[in-house]
């Protein structure tokens, strides 16, 4: 079966997200780039607009902190990725971690993932990870 199927609904994607970090946690834990002092968290907000083709996945509250708990960051850094893609790796692993703190800041917070399949920069896709105020958390 081709993911690029199941890449067309939000919650497939979100699905094979959290599949893929949950399946990774046994696998060690690498560490990101250094945590960003709270003072320097960006602000929760509305949830960012997409564009046609883009792929948008609000997170519940509950699905956040599970998040925070199983330590998802840590698990987007141990990856095992070609050494060409660590850099990358880790820099996604960090822009989870901070708009998974910035959310969890905000009362009943939430993250947003938004999935570009037309990735610019040569990969298969962009990735982003914002924080969402909890008035938009379903």
């Amino acid at each position: 079966m081709s993911v690029i199927p199941c890449l067309r609904r939000p919650w497939a994607t979100a699905a094979l997200a959290l599949t893929v970090i949950g399946s990774s946690l046994a696998a060690g834990v690498a560490t990101a780039e250094p945590a960003v002092e709270p003072s320097q968290l960006p602000v929760a907000g509305a949830p960012v607009p997409t564009s046609d083709g883009e792929y948008s996945y609000i997170a519940t509250h509950a699905v956040t902190q599970r998040a925070a708990t199983m330590k998802a960051p840590e698990a987007i850094a141990s990856l095992p990725v070609p050494q060409q893609y660590r850099p990358a790796n880790l820099a996604l692993a960090a822009q989870f971690d901070i708009a998974l703190q910035s959310a969890l800041a905000a009362p009943g917070g939430c993250v947003q993932i938004v999935v570009d399949p037309r990735s610019r920069s040569g990969n298969l896709f962009n990735y982003g990870f914002f924080p969402v105020v909890g008035k938009y958390c379903p």
